[in-house]
């Protein structure tokens, strides 16, 4: 018995040892493996390319990637997982590193993914300037982040935040002295208009429109203020050209107020006033004079409000008008292009245009303006001129079945009196719809047609992706 006792040791140590050496084999065959692979690496055409234009062409594709919503794992972090070579050249390219595009959610701010990724990102960077968007949903407390970034607020470019507006104070407390030459953008959205509908009576004032954040951002030419943010958060705007002020639903803003912004803002060339209640004097008899923009390029209006009276805009080329169901406004010959966009505006009103803008060469429209079919054509025997003789170019989106006999003798009509018009660009939609009424054929053989499938950014030729852009 303890003969057979001690055969099972001895096998067991060369069991063992056997292991042992299978391990050591297996280890020196992953070795060689890896080796081989480098060597096989190294003779692909790919890694005869020098580093710099390696590093040229993964910064190339990351920033065409930028544009995609979806959640997928970054750039970066896959072509770092390639190889040796690959990861060195990607851990030694701040400018992989710079954009900072985060979704905080519940679940990865718990296990503080998110933050983890964030002190990366600022790491690798390296003394680059920052690209930061921060998106945080249903987060309590958001000073975590905001103290990584604080400290590198020499380095901020563009700055985008959007949170709750119970977090306002957090905020405030962030950039109220924060030391940023080089921001150029600027968007700050502090909840939703919605937000809190249950209290929407009696509307308060808003706090302040002086600046009381970012007091050396000599640099800014983008600001968005939305939400809570209006009348609470204002940078120094002399530099500012692109301006947008998202109305908060419990608030109004007095004239004094909207004055003293846009008196503010000396270089503005693009406006957006999307939701913004302007609360009037109740002495009839005062007359409030209108705000001189000389600079004031494109105009965007979104909502009820009708400041156009307010405003002084001798050079104003492009009018943008959403969700307005009224208009009035004095001639503003300058205007050039113009777009209804959910604008349902009877015929009186659609008269108010043409006065108002004479000069209109582009036109874009949609479904909510039928009436507009109509009062477009040319009467030869009425004594009032046609309306806009210099259009050349209509944009018509989401046209409906009903409208396409309207529509096609409106531009048919249009063509034969007015040579300027050569020009129609129409959304998949509309395309459909013409097409199943046999009427795109014979539209393009009439003029040149276009497609149009998405709704072009405002403003134009700003010269990068603003994806907050009205958030909802």
């Amino acid at each position: 018995m303890d003969a057979l006792l001690d055969s099972i040791r001895i096998l067991e140590r060369r069991k063992e040892g056997l292991l042992r050496e299978v391990d050591n084999v297996n280890l020196a065959l992953d070795i060689q493996k890896a080796q081989y692979a480098r060597l096989l690496n190294n003779q692909a055409p790919v890694y005869r390319l020098p580093n710099e234009l390696l590093t040229s062409i993964f910064t190339t594709c990351q920033q065409s990637l930028r544009l995609s919503n979806k959640p997928v794992t970054p750039f970066q972090v896959v072509i770092s997982h390639i190889s040796h070579r690959w990861r060195e050249i990607v851990l030694s390219t701040p400018l992989l590193w710079n954009t900072i595009n985060f979704r905080v959610r519940p679940m990865n701010h718990v296990q503080r993914h998110i933050l983890s990724q964030l002190e990366a990102h600022l790491t690798r960077s390296n003394t680059c300037f920052l690209d930061i968007t921060l998106d945080f949903h249903i987060v309590d407390n958001i000073s975590a982040y905001l103290n990584l970034l604080a400290p590198e607020s020499t380095r901020w470019r563009r700055l985008a935040i959007i949170t709750r507006y119970e977090q306002i104070y957090d905020i405030h407390t962030f950039l109220r002295d924060a030391h940023a030459p080089l921001l150029e953008h600027l968007s700050l959205s502090l909840g939703k208009p919605q937000d809190g509908t249950g209290s929407l009576s009696p509307r308060q004032q808003y706090l302040t429109v002086l600046p009381t954040i970012t007091p050396s951002a000599s640099s800014l030419t983008f600001v968005r203020l939305a939400g809570l943010a209006l009348g609470s958060l204002h940078p120094p705007t002399s530099s500012v050209t692109t301006l947008h002020l998202d109305g908060w639903t419990r608030h109004f803003m007095t004239y004094d107020q909207f004055k003293s912004i846009l008196l503010a803002a000396t270089s503005l060339i693009n406006l957006s006033l999307n939701q913004l209640c302007i609360h009037h004097p109740r002495d009839p008899l005062e007359i409030l004079q209108p705000v001189d923009l000389p600079h004031l390029r494109n105009l965007r209006i979104r909502g009820a409000c009708r400041p156009l009276s307010l405003m002084n805009v001798p050079q104003l080329h492009s009018l943008s008008l959403q969700n307005v169901d009224a208009f009035d406004s004095d001639a503003i010959p300058s205007v050039r292009s113009l777009s209804l966009d959910s604008c349902a505006l009877d015929k009186i009103e659609i008269d108010h245009l043409f006065r108002s803008f004479p000069s209109v060469r582009t036109l874009s429209i949609d479904d909510t303006l039928p009436d507009i079919y109509e009062k477009l054509l040319p009467d030869s025997n009425s004594a009032i001129p046609t309306p806009w003789p210099q259009l050349r170019t209509i944009l018509q989106y989401e046209l409906l079945n009903v409208d396409v006999p309207h529509f096609c003798h409106m531009v048919f009509s249009l063509r034969r009196t007015n040579k300027k018009l050569t020009k129609v660009r129409l959304d998949r939609r509309s395309r459909t719809v013409l097409r199943a009424k046999l009427r795109l054929d014979w539209l393009q053989g009439l003029l040149q047609v276009e497609n149009c499938d998405d709704q072009e950014p405002w403003p134009l030729g700003l010269g990068y992706e603003d994806a907050h852009d009205l958030l909802q």
